[in-house]
């Protein structure tokens, strides 16, 4: 009896000492990582083993990316906000002097007010800094997208034409397609006829 005291102590002692998990994600987590382990025994799975074998190169890729994606997100915001602002001070400024034309003349206002608005704004160096953003951001995104890709899929990375291949491919394109003209202008012309 004393001896489980003790050892029941000595549990409250470490567990007071630990930081305070969750039970539930413990159980959880090790339930997760005997399953990737059953996984990763399999070898049939493909590409999904170069993600099991080395997780953290796989995380960090994750979180790049996903960082990219929130930056992508900031930035489009950002454009579009400035976009859909300059629309409703067209608006405004179609509005306010609207009155008192015929058609024609209210037709050359809106086209005027929205001209003068947009023109404005695309010569603006906010508009500049936000629009160079973005490209950047999305070629980034897509830079970011190839790597975590290209690492998580490794036997696609082995398979590369050279030169000669490449050239010989597109020459073959450019073949099969001259072909496929021909035979559409002789189709053509026996519908003409």
């Amino acid at each position: 009896m004393q001896n489980s005291d003790d050892t029941q102590k000595k549990e409250k002692n470490d567990s007071t000492s630990l930081p305070r998990v969750n039970e539930k994600f413990v159980s959880l987590f090790e339930n997760f990582y005997k399953q990737l382990t059953e996984l990763n025994k399999i070898s049939t799975i493909g590409p999904f083993i170069s993600l099991i074998n080395d997780p953290q190169i796989n995380l960090n890729n994750m979180r790049e990316y996903g960082n990219t994606l929130i930056n992508y997100q900031i930035f489009l915001n950002k454009y579009l906000t400035q976009m859909i602002n300059s629309y409703f001070l067209a608006l405004e400024k179609v509005s306010e002097g609207i009155e008192s034309k015929d058609s024609e003349d209210v037709r050359k206002h809106i086209i005027n007010s929205f001209e003068d608005v947009f023109s404005s704004m695309f010569e603006s160096d906010d508009f500049s800094i936000n629009y160079n953003n973005l490209v950047n951001i999305i070629i980034d995104l897509n830079k970011s997208y190839q790597k975590f890709y290209e690492s998580s899929i490794p036997f696609l990375n082995k398979q590369s034409f050279s030169k000669e291949e490449k050239d010989l491919l597109f020459n073959n394109l450019y073949e099969i397609k001259k072909i496929s003209l021909e035979i559409r202008n002789r189709i053509n012309e026996r519908k003409n006829d």
